[in-house]
């Protein structure tokens, strides 16, 4: 069966930091797509780069989001 796969470009819009001491820092991103200009979604600004190294978004940066549906369970 194949999976549907969809990329989107985005932008980070803010970071948003804690309110809660120990949470993780998160990103608002808008996502430019021509069905629904202005669609955000919000992360945690904690990911890893392709040399397994700690990396964090900046305001402003350009993303790739790519969205695909989880694999169903084999049970």
């Amino acid at each position: 069966m194949h999976r549907q796969t969809i990329s989107l470009p985005g932008t980070v819009e803010k970071i948003i930091t804690p309110t809660i001491p120990g949470d993780a820092e998160k990103v608002e991103i808008s996502i430019q797509s021509g069905d629904d200009p202005g669609q955000e979604i919000r992360i945690a600004n904690t990911l890893i780069d392709a040399q397994r190294e700690a990396v964090a978004l900046k305001s402003g940066t350009a993303v790739r989001i790519v969205i695909s549906p989880k694999a169903k369970d084999a049970n």
